[in-house]
């Protein structure tokens, strides 16, 4: 016997595409002023990320982030300085 939950139906089909698979992985670049670039793996545009909270998420060599650009989730790598 499986329970269903009754929120299934509200959750957008395009939500289970991604989810099982693999973050793409970008290289990401510390720019003057403290923020970081990287160029979006699926549309190829430059994303400059200023906003202090999204920041503080990347003060490691490995680290989440949903792209401005394409509003997928991207891990971003440090690029070697």
């Amino acid at each position: 016997m499986s329970v269903r939950s009754p929120f299934w139906s509200s959750i957008h089909r395009s939500v289970f595409h991604s989810a099982a698979g693999p973050l793409r992985v970008t290289e990401s670049a510390l720019r003057p002023g403290g923020a970081v670039r990287y160029r979006c793996p699926h549309n190829d545009s430059l994303v400059l990320v200023t906003n202090e909270a999204a920041l503080a998420e990347l003060d490691r060599p490995m680290a989440r982030l949903r792209c401005a650009a394409c509003g997928e989730m991207h891990l971003l790598t440090q690029e070697e300085v």
